[in-house]
């Protein structure tokens, strides 16, 4: 086996140009399918950071009117419901015990919809009411002040929490703790400045690095007992969740939300969901399969071309040594001998293909990512199979050639001319 694959390379060193003809077709198939897969991979890998919150793996679980699918039920426009502005407790609880699910917080949320005002400063914000679980799970760290007690809980204490990025709007270089701010319909006490922990290895772009520093991350918290005082209605609460996996976002933020939803007593109305981006991932998911099956698919043409080049010099090259092949019939050389040194130098030809074209793949993917900003993500099992097919596209198309080869007449092949 050895012996054939040194002749194979033997070979191919002394036919360059012919071998590097024969294999293009087989590397820019590999190429294409390498390039397809890793963009595709990485198109689905933005779609699931997207769908979880600040790189902690949280989905919200939010509650909607049926009749309004995108956008979360705003009690300040249409009035509180009965029996929906808070989530049970022992709902919170089970849904921590869901397969999946790691953490589970109740809040109260508002986009930009509340303002904070200090003197002659103001901003709006993502505003938040929580409690002392959701922490955790807010993957930000404490720069200046404290966080809630339990106390605040208990003597439903306006006090505030907020991001580095409000303290700068509001305060510039004074230091926010024990200033009072309007939030609201309330006035509140800051006693915390929380910021985000930077990943630089995550930063790629300017992008990643407006992301990674918080620039934008423009929020405050409020313990969950002063948030009604202060937004001027009864809210309606929202379930934040920490997914294990993000491949699970789905499955696990589906089930979170059966379990919110046995809760209600209008369940034909209203509905607790993780909003409309779970079923775009799906209906995506389903897309980028499709394509990705298009797109290999189209790129196989290329290894079928490149396959039938293949085929076609292993015949030139049985031609060209029918002679040394009669040769080594009359020496004694057996039909499996000759048939696995053709198919060999075959599988040598593609295989050796297969490799280049992953490593053009491989740089040209990078490339697009680098050009175009967008995460390309290399599969291993891509690059697997990739070898797989060229090794096979090998063994399938220099068949015939080995075959011919094997079957020769050692007289008929010492007299070819």
């Amino acid at each position: 086996m050895f012996e054939n694959v040194m002749l194979s390379f033997r070979g191919i060193r002394s036919h360059k140009m012919r071998s590097a003809l024969t294999m293009l077709g087989i590397i820019i198939g590999i190429a294409a399918i390498i390039i397809i897969v890793s963009i595709i991979n990485g198109a689905s890998e933005q779609l699931k950071e997207e769908m979880v919150g600040d790189s902690t793996n949280t989905v919200t679980i939010s509650f909607f009117d049926k009749n309004d699918k995108y956008q979360p039920y705003d009690a300040s426009n249409n009035g509180p419901i009965t029996g929906v502005t808070t989530i049970p407790e022992e709902c919170v609880e089970q849904v921590k015990e869901l397969d999946g699910i790691s953490e589970a917080a109740a809040i109260y949320c508002k986009e930009y919809s509340l303002e904070v005002k200090y003197l002659s400063q103001s901003a709006y914000c993502t505003s938040y009411g929580v409690g002392l679980d959701y922490l955790p799970l807010c993957g930000k760290l404490l720069s200046e002040g404290r966080f809630f007690t339990q106390r605040d809980y208990d003597d439903h204490n306006n006090v505030m929490i907020i991001s580095d990025s409000i303290a700068s709007s509001l305060f510039n270089n004074e230091s926010p703790i024990g200033k009072t701010v309007q939030f609201g319909n309330e006035l509140f006490t800051i006693v915390g400045v929380v910021t985000k922990p930077v990943d630089y290895s995550e930063i790629e772009n300017l992008s990643d690095y407006m992301i990674n520093l918080g620039i934008g991350d423009k929020s405050v918290m409020v313990p969950y007992t002063s948030w009604n005082d202060a937004a001027g209605y009864d809210d309606i609460q929202s379930l934040v969740i920490r997914i294990e996996d993000r491949d699970n976002i789905v499955t696990a933020s589906t089930a979170a939300s059966e379990v919110l939803n046995a809760t209600l007593t209008e369940p034909d109305k209203y509905e607790y969901k993780s909003g409309s981006l779970t079923e775009d991932a799906e209906y995506l998911k389903e897309i980028m399969k499709i394509t990705s099956m298009l797109l290999v698919g189209i790129a196989s043409i290329s290894l079928l071309v490149g396959g039938i080049g293949v085929m076609n010099i292993m015949l030139v090259s049985v031609t060209e040594r029918t002679r040394e092949i009669g040769l080594k019939k009359a020496l004694g050389a057996k039909r499996r001998v000759i048939l696995g040194q053709f198919l060999t130098e075959s599988v040598v030809l593609t295989s050796l293909g297969g490799l280049i074209g992953v490593l053009i793949g491989i740089g040209i993917a990078k490339l697009i990512g680098v050009i175009v900003g967008m995460t390309t993500v290399i599969s291993v099992g891509a690059i697997a199979i990739s070898v797989g097919f060229s090794m096979g596209v090998g063994i399938i198309f220099g068949l015939v050639p080995s075959i011919k080869a094997a079957n020769l007449n050692p007289i008929d092949a010492l007299r070819y001319e």
